[in-house]
């Protein structure tokens, strides 16, 4: 496949996936369509606009065989033009200059790079189906403590991207760092092969909530499933995680 296609093709599978449905609410997804901002219309290849129960989100995701400091400043003009908290996607090529990568970090605007198919021999770690296990008669406890009953206690809306707490409050690891430790571990895995992960916690390990009276959930294992595929093979539904994942963290969530 011609590579300026191949990323175009990549933009389309992001685009269905996030229709057949995601973690978070989408409010409104659109592909190769004009987008109107403050001051004028933008071609755009996928807007995507969407909500994590707190806050509204608004992506503009373009495909590009190569990221140029002019593509960056096209983006940029896009993401300043559209109101509210808006940042810019552009999948590309894998990315060696600083100037390009230092543009795109003061910017907001995300590069997905992604190798071209010619690199079958590359593969990147994929997780899914996360289950967060907490000790439910330790919440059960802690909440006839603080005098709530049946009440609900939530941890936040994407906990993969939480940190982890020690007894005394010090955060000792995250959630996500937990999967990179195992992707790490098991490296050398054959592509396509999938292995059932739970990692268990040797001392008291928390995550914390949204509730004020009961702030830490105590745990008692993190289970998902680790697979290595090739890079030009990521499942759209990957790639939906892997953006949602950079947006969450640049606006600091």
């Amino acid at each position: 496949m011609d590579t300026k296609l191949y990323y175009e093709q990549v933009v389309r599978d992001i685009y269905e996936a996030i229709g057949r449905g995601t973690s978070v609410q989408t409010l409104a997804v659109r592909h190769n369509s004009l987008l109107q901002g403050k001051t004028s219309e933008h071609q755009t290849d996928v807007y995507w606009e969407f909500n994590d129960g707190e806050l509204t989100y608004k992506t503009v995701i373009q495909a590009r065989e190569t990221a140029t400091l002019d593509e960056l400043f096209a983006l940029l003009r896009i993401i300043r033009d559209i109101p509210g908290q808006t940042v810019g996607v552009l999948v590309t090529q894998p990315v060696y200059k600083k100037d390009i990568k230092d543009m795109a970090d003061s910017a907001g605007i995300i590069l997905y790079e992604l190798f071209a198919p010619a690199a079958q021999d590359i593969v990147e770690p994929v997780i899914e189906h996360v289950r967060i296990n907490v000790d439910k008669e330790w919440v059960k406890h802690e909440k006839e403590k603080a005098g709530i009953g049946d009440e609900q206690v939530q941890v936040m809306k994407q906990p993969k991207y939480a940190f982890i707490y020690d007894g005394q409050g010090h955060c000792v690891d995250s959630v996500q760092g937990i999967f990179d430790s195992y992707s790490k571990q098991r490296q050398g895995m054959p592509a396509g092969e999938k292995q059932a992960i739970a990692h268990t916690f040797h001392s008291p390990a928390f995550l914390q909530t949204n509730h004020a009276l009961v702030p830490f959930v105590k745990l008692t294992s993190i289970e998902f499933d680790l697979e290595f595929v090739k890079v030009n093979e990521l499942p759209g539904e990957e790639m939906v995680e892997y953006i949602l994942s950079k947006v969450f963290r640049y606006f600091g969530r």
